[in-house]
């Protein structure tokens, strides 16, 4: 860690920080510290206590938007987003939460209705592990065999389909990294050529996780 974990918490934060400047320098100009950026910091999970949550939220609100572009946070419930969100002690909303898509957070259905709300992207991370009985769902493979793509491909773009959502893919092959880029532009083809059908099979994937069509 590049920091003392016996450190008060705005510490921490502030020495994480100056590391990760320090490593993302220019490699043509190793001089140029003062100039690198960080897009986006997201905080891995909420801290032990809400106090100690906003304590580095507030101590990462001092770098935006010069030296950090956004802020997330990962591993959220909604109620701790809402705080972030709706404090008077907050200055930066949260840009991204990145959280797992699956069963045992109920997919997460209110907390991405309040990321749509709020203009948050929500980033589904765990996608495909956590759901083999979503890949193999009736949903998912007709528009694997319509589109003729693989289940897995025809899985995020149904969970892209939810509105908002961007799916954090970490597969290390590079067959399946095509595959699955390739889906989002083919399952657009067929949701022009098939409206109805699309909006059919969108609309039971949707009933499978607990979400209403009208969300």
């Amino acid at each position: 860690m590049p920091y003392d974990p016996s450190a008060t918490v705005t510490d921490q934060v502030h020495a994480s920080i100056k590391s990760s400047l320090q490593n993302l320098r220019s490699k043509v100009d190793p001089d140029s510290v003062d100039d690198a950026y960080i897009d986006t910091v997201i905080v891995h999970s909420p801290l032990s206590t809400l106090a100690q949550t906003l304590e580095a939220w507030h101590a990462l609100e001092t770098y935006v938007p010069h030296r950090i572009r956004n802020l997330g946070i990962s591993n959220c419930t909604l109620p701790i987003l809402r705080e972030l969100c709706t404090s008077s002690h907050t200055t930066v909303k949260p840009s991204v939460v990145q959280n797992r898509f699956y069963e045992d957070t109920l997919f997460d259905v209110p907390l991405r209705a309040f990321c749509r709300e709020n203009q948050i992207i929500y980033q589904s991370f765990w996608t495909l592990t956590a759901n083999p009985d979503l890949v193999r769902s009736q949903p998912v493979q007709q528009l694997a065999r319509h589109v003729k793509i693989t289940p897995a491909a025809a899985f995020y773009t149904l969970v892209m389909g939810l509105k908002d959502v961007a799916v954090l893919n970490g597969t290390k092959n590079e067959s399946r990294m095509k595959e699955d880029l390739a889906a989002p532009k083919q399952v657009e083809d067929f949701t022009q050529k098939q409206p109805d059908l699309w909006q059919q099979i969108l609309t039971e994937f949707r009933g499978l996780i607990g979400e209403s069509s009208s969300m």
